[in-house]
């Protein structure tokens, strides 16, 4: 095995004890799950903690998360591909509050230099560290907004903000401290964010709504917004205020 081989399987092995544990391994433990020296660990890694940093820049390093929202249908329907999308950045998220409680992380590191990441779809290790953390981001932003841009037209608020409430319900609803151990599933989050928790009108045994079903029998549903029909004291109001517009006859 090469010797950067070796790196990329010694960091693997420690990512996974670490959330298999729930602590950060020791380097026994990982030269015996790697099935190598202890002595071989610091052939490839100056230390510990070189180990550990790289573990760690592997871990959240965005690339293959885009890489599987680029996957999502385009054409399929706009539920399916939230779903799919929250089904992915859920497991993500899960992933990452385990590796931080595990190595007693209190926010996510630095984002680290990406960008040649998303290129490869994969982590890249060893790239210098000086890029802006806000552009190392943006293509995985620009996959999620890819998903919705022909949707615009659908939504009450742009397909940005849609994403942005989308990605806050999830980090919560799959943060077992937040949500108070009651996890939602990607179908909870995402019905919650493109319908809300209100009862909503009753279909017809057609399986029409009420205002498809009305302008199936040639009605305009617009007419369903239409005030409700006037008594005679409102018409008696509306022709003196008429009468008054026009002044003496």
């Amino acid at each position: 095995m090469s010797r950067d081989d070796r790196r990329d399987a010694l960091v693997e092995v420690f990512v996974d004890l670490a959330h298999r544990e729930g602590r950060k391994p020791t380097t026994s433990e990982i030269a015996q799950e790697a099935g190598v020296a202890e002595g071989t660990i610091f052939r490839v890694f100056a230390t510990k903690e070189a180990l550990e940093r790289e573990a760690v820049q592997a871990a959240f390093c965005p690339a293959p998360v885009r890489r599987r929202i680029a996957a999502i249908d385009p054409d399929g329907p706009l539920r399916d591909r939230l779903v799919d999308f929250t089904r992915i950045m859920q497991a993500r998220f899960t992933e990452v509050f385990g590796l931080m409680a595990a190595l007693g992380l209190t926010e996510p590191p630095n984002r680290g230099p990406h960008l040649a990441c998303f290129e490869a779809g994969r982590h890249l290790r060893g790239l210098p560290d000086d890029e802006d953390g806000h552009a190392a981001h943006q293509p995985l932003l620009d996959a999620i907004h890819e998903l919705l841009v022909h949707d615009e037209d659908h939504l009450v608020v742009p397909a940005a903000d849609l994403v942005h409430r989308l990605r806050l319900l999830t980090f919560s609803g799959s943060h077992p401290g937040i949500a108070d151990g009651q996890v939602l599933t990607p179908e909870e989050i995402v019905d919650t964010i493109l319908f809300g928790l209100v009862c909503r009108p009753q279909r017809a045994e057609s399986g029409l709504g009420i205002a498809g079903l009305y302008a199936e029998l040639g009605g305009d549903p617009a007419a369903l917004c239409a005030p409700l029909p006037e008594g005679p004291s409102d018409r008696q109001a509306h022709a003196r205020a008429h009468a008054r517009e026009r002044g003496p006859s």
